[in-house]
Formats: structure tokens, C-alpha cells, sequence
């Protein structure tokens, strides 16, 4: 599996942003209200993320804690195949929001419902970006470090 590029991650924020806008603006009457604890998955799904980050970082690096098994290369893999989904899935999400607020925004005082749902989708476009972030953070935790004996310019 290959590291998570980020201009792939800014080409679904970017796409994903255009079709919330558009969605927003031919159909915003017919959809729903967003909820207000709409962010609140996403924030606990990040500090899980970082959480797990810490850890793996811990278990591969040379000092782990008192304790601490070593982990097993699949539980890597999941760990690794989880960050990467979330960052995709956090792309997608913060640019949904995105669009969904920058057509919200503008029209707070025209629609009882758009001064609540800018302030919910801006909410959880910033719990998407901590996503995107906590997921990055754990992709870079499992990978395997360099022992110091296979560093670059040293003869074996």
C-alpha cells in the first residue's frame, strides 16, 4: 500500500466542495436539517486515531513502554488500511461541509434554517479537517523505521 498523497486528498475536498455546493443549491429546501451532533462522531473517530497513533508509534519504535507487547504485523496493516480510509472519508466530508457552507453562509438571514446549518457545517468541516489529520498521523505511525544499521551509505 502506498502513503496517502495529499493532492489526491485535495482533489476529493475540492470535488466533494463543488457537488455539496451544487447540491445545496438546487435542492436545500427539500433536505434535511443537519443535526447538531453531526460533528461529534467525526471528533471522537480522530481522537481514537491519535490515540491509536501514540501507541503504534510507541510499539514499533525501539523503547517501548513498560509493558507493552510488540505488536503483530497485521494489527499494523489494520491500523494502516483504517488511516487510510478515514483520510479519503474525511476528504469527502470536508468538502461537503465546505460547500455546504460557503452556500450557507452567504444566506444566514434569508432562511431560518441557514444560520444553524452554517454553523454545523462549518463545525464539522473543521472535525473533518482533524480527521483528515489524526488519519494522516496514523498512516505516518506504521511505518516501519530504519534500524540504524540500513541507513543510507552504510556497507553491508
Amino acid at each position: 500500500m502506498t502513503p496517502t498523497r495529499p493532492a489526491a486528498l485535495l482533489g476529493l475536498v475540492v470535488g466533494f466542495a463543488l457537488l455539496g455546493w451544487l447540491l445545496a443549491a438546487a435542492a436545500y429546501g427539500s433536505l434535511p436539517v443537519l443535526p447538531l451532533l453531526a460533528p461529534l462522531t467525526t471528533v471522537v473517530l480522530a481522537v481514537v486515531e491519535v490515540a491509536m497513533s501514540r501507541v503504534v508509534r510507541d510499539r514499533l519504535s525501539d523503547r517501548p513502554k513498560a509493558g507493552g507487547r510488540p505488536l503483530h504485523p497485521l494489527q499494523i496493516a489494520r491500523a494502516a488500511v483504517l488511516a487510510r480510509a478515514s483520510s479519503t472519508g474525511g476528504a469527502v466530508l470536508l468538502g461537503a461541509y465546505s460547500g455546504l457552507l460557503a452556500w450557507t453562509l452567504p444566506r444566514r438571514g434569508d432562511l431560518l434554517s441557514t444560520e444553524r446549518d452554517a454553523v454545523v457545517a462549518g463545525l464539522s468541516a473543521l472535525a473533518a479537517l482533524g480527521l483528515v489529520a489524526a488519519a494522516l498521523l496514523l498512516e505516518r505511525a506504521c511505518r516501519t523505521p530504519i534500524p540504524p544499521d540500513r541507513t543510507l551509505g552504510s556497507r553491508t
